[in-house]
């Protein structure tokens, strides 16, 4: 098959032939159909963010595969089906660790961690790829979605999984940090889909907040100035006290004032969950967050459960897949895609198609 190859970090990426994977007791092989390019895919490639990755391997985040082969410990899935593939395997649920791996991606750099990545170690960079039974979710139905479509699956169960962990309630206001990225988008239409009664859009591209407006009278705008007292004024003002929710999905930022924002405009007893890629630490105010009783969270990737109740809100349209705009490369194009990917944002990514 034909696979792309990372000798070691820094090194260029090639295409190559390899050999085709084989399903172990509790595997499954998948006939790799569409994978999203992250957009800093380039930064987890040449070392700058710094990712676990045991080279050599065959690189790749979390994908959509059709099921070839089945381990003989797997029932519950069987050849045919569609899968969301989630590249995330972790102990902590039987534990209670921290040991985790991104399949093909990246580990917590543990002992136990770098012993996962050994068993399952090439992602969905490939016509092929190997993934514990544990991380797949089948897709009814699926066939007739447009495939470039279905990896958004991925960021929806993401976002829902922080929607989740704030325990949104019907006719809640919402903040989304970062809304016009691809997890901040896709957090619009869950939260919409779920009930929220405003939903506070934030982010930098007028134009865009502006396209999120217009999904529905419930999206309200916000474009940030990086001011933490005055953006935290105005997210008050725009959900009239105070706000229920606050979701960031931002990724690299200057400060980590957009974040803090946010949380400062929490009414009391609101919940702040931390998905994003902010790289800063956050001076949090101790005696506010004592005194009107706020929740910090944290959330990361997503459950199968989340990854199924997403696919059926998507199957059965009550999250809206029109302004998804992907565009596809054939796997010979990886380069091209990977270039791509951070020119892309919101609803218009970029999509890999390793077997055409």
């Amino acid at each position: 098959m034909k696979a792309a190859w990372l000798e070691a970090v820094g090194r260029p990426l090639r295409l190559v032939e390899h050999p085709e994977p084989r399903a172990s007791a509790a595997g499954v092989v998948v006939s790799v159909l569409a994978v999203r390019v992250p957009s800093y895919t380039r930064q987890v490639l040449d070392g700058t963010l710094g990712y676990d990755l045991p080279t050599p391997l065959v690189p790749g985040p979390t994908c959509i595969g059709r099921v070839e082969s089945v381990g003989g410990d797997v029932f519950d899935i069987r050849p045919g089906q569609t899968v969301l593939c989630n590249s995330l395997l972790s102990s902590a649920d039987t534990i209670g660790s921290s040991d985790d791996i991104l399949v093909g991606w990246t580990g917590s750099g543990t002992t136990r961690s770098r012993s996962m990545q050994q068993a399952w170690r090439d992602g969905s960079f490939a016509e092929k790829a190997h993934y514990p039974a544990r991380c797949l979710t089948p897709l009814p139905g699926a066939e007739s979605v447009d495939v470039r479509r279905l990896p958004f699956l991925a960021s929806l169960a993401i976002a829902d999984g922080a929607l989740k962990r704030g325990a949104l309630r019907g006719g809640q206001s919402v903040v989304i940090n970062g809304a016009t990225g691809q997890l901040g988008g896709a957090a619009v239409l869950l939260a919409l889909a779920r009930g929220a009664g405003r939903v506070i859009a934030t982010g930098r591209d007028h134009s865009k907040l502006e396209s999120l407006a217009g999904r529905s009278p419930r999206v309200i705008p916000c474009k940030l100035s990086g001011e933490r007292d005055t953006d935290a004024a105005r997210l008050r003002e725009l959900a009239e006290g105070g706000t229920d929710l606050a979701l960031d999905y931002l990724g690299q930022t200057p400060t980590a004032n957009a974040t803090l924002s946010a949380i400062d405009a929490l009414k009391a007893g609101g919940t702040a969950v931390l998905v994003g890629g902010v790289r800063h630490d956050l001076a949090l105010p101790y005696q506010t967050i004592m005194r009107r009783q706020l929740s910090i969270r944290g959330s990361f990737m997503f459950q199968r459960d989340t990854a199924l109740e997403c696919w059926m809100l998507m199957r059965s349209g009550a999250v809206d897949l029109s302004p998804l705009t992907p565009e596809a490369f054939p796997l010979g194009r990886i380069e091209d895609a990977i270039a791509a990917a951070p020119t892309l944002s919101g609803f218009n990514f970029a999509v890999l198609l390793p077997n055409g």
